[in-house]
């Protein structure tokens, strides 16, 4: 016979089970609660001391029994097993070792280090000044290739760039004299070689400025939920676990799951890991709070109050940028209206007064300047305003 325990149980089951249906933030509650008491109802008729024995009989339990039991209580059989498998799937993906990739190798990379790897050691020994500042970039930026590599492929492309470049100019563009068709073609190769690089090697500085928007706008409520955490009594680690397995701020993933990795994966002690991760972060506020907890740790601080303290100070910084962002957009309400409203305006007018003339304006007649202006120029400077935009505005 079931004990007085397992009555219980099934008093407060079938409460939860004829009552009206909770509300969605109690809702997953509500299942653990009966999920739990399930369990007690089961262990009730089956007590013996062994725990390998007691799992062998309570997975004995007659269906006959368990049917009438979840009749009893008002619950479906398929709606318990899809709770049960959804939250077993949870916590394994909770608990599962996250992937990480320090350096990916690429066919590509291996044929620019196998013509370039002694050039590249060589340049970045005798130049260091030249590319100390892109190896940093590289480390911030999250691009997962080694620097010599990165370098032996900017150089191997811009190889391939003026090869081709160089090329293409002499077979298409004719020239009467033999040797300027090929200076053409050599100087417009070099010149399409030199953007190629500039490109290549300011685009890791690029990536870490995005990074360090992106962690830029998480931050402050990743901060809030770290003080929660830290108030919980949990330990540090627990910190940053519960931020990497919520995946709410994706802007701080990749330097989240540096941290758990270098934990978990590599059998670092947490300060040894905040210190790595916040060298190389390319956000400087993201480095200060990652100092300021291990100062806090090794000093024995409380973690709860200093993450608090700064869970408030980073959200009032928060809502002044904001309001700066508003009062900017403003601003620059003010000057698309008198730019790109009321100048092309003005400047239709003027054309149709030109046109009763007859004139013309640099030898265009007024009804050339009025398509190149409407197909053209007003749109340009609209694309060009939206790309401002997005540039100096934050996420």
């Amino acid at each position: 016979m079931p004990s007085d325990n397992a009555k219980a149980a099934c008093s407060l089951i079938i409460n939860l089970a004829t009552n009206t249906k909770p509300s969605a933030p109690d809702f997953e509650n509500t299942l653990t609660e009966i999920e739990q008491n399930l369990n007690i109802v089961e262990d009730s008729f089956h007590l013996p001391e062994d725990a390998k024995e007691k799992k062998k009989k309570i997975k004995k339990l007659s269906s006959k029994k368990r049917k009438e039991f979840l009749k009893d209580i008002n619950i479906e059989e398929g709606f318990l097993k899809n709770y049960m498998k959804k939250k077993t799937k949870t916590e394994t993906k909770a608990l599962a070792r996250v992937d990480y990739t320090l350096y990916e190798t690429t066919a590509y990379g291996i044929l620019s280090n196998r013509f370039f790897e002694k050039t590249t050691v060589s340049l970045t020994k005798n130049y260091p000044e030249a590319f100390t500042p892109l190896i940093k970039a590289l480390k911030s930026s999250g691009i997962k290739i080694l620097s010599k590599t990165y370098i032996s492929m900017m150089l191997f492309s811009s190889l391939l760039v003026f090869i081709l470049i160089t090329l293409l100019t002499a077979i298409f563009f004719k020239h009467p004299v033999l040797l300027l068709q090929i200076l053409r073609g050599f100087l417009l190769g070099a010149l399409g070689t030199a953007v190629f690089g500039l490109i290549f090697y300011f685009y890791p500085s690029s990536m870490a400025s995005t990074r360090e928007r992106a962690i830029k706008t998480d931050l402050p409520f990743a901060i809030i939920n770290m003080a929660g955490v830290a108030g919980s009594g949990g330990k540090p680690i627990s910190i940053f676990k519960t931020l990497l397995t919520s995946d709410e701020y994706p802007g701080l993933r990749d330097e989240i799951k540096k941290i758990v990795n270098y934990v978990n994966l590599f059998g670092y002690d947490l300060s040894t890991a905040l210190r790595a991760v916040a060298r190389r972060t390319p956000s400087l506020r993201f480095k200060d709070l990652l100092d300021g907890i291990v100062n806090t740790i090794e000093s024995g601080g409380d973690l709860k109050d200093y993450l608090q303290t700064m869970a408030n100070e980073a959200l009032s910084t928060y809502r002044l940028e904001r309001q700066k962002a508003v009062e900017s957009v403003s601003t620059y309400s003010d000057i698309y209206t008198t730019v790109l409203i009321a100048a092309p305006l003005l400047f239709f007018v003027t054309l149709a007064i030109i046109q009763t003339m007859g004139g013309e304006i640099g030898g265009l007649s007024v009804s050339t300047l009025a398509t190149v202006g409407t197909y053209l120029v007003i749109p340009l400077l609209n694309v060009g305003f939206i790309i401002f935009l997005s540039v100096v505005q934050p996420n």
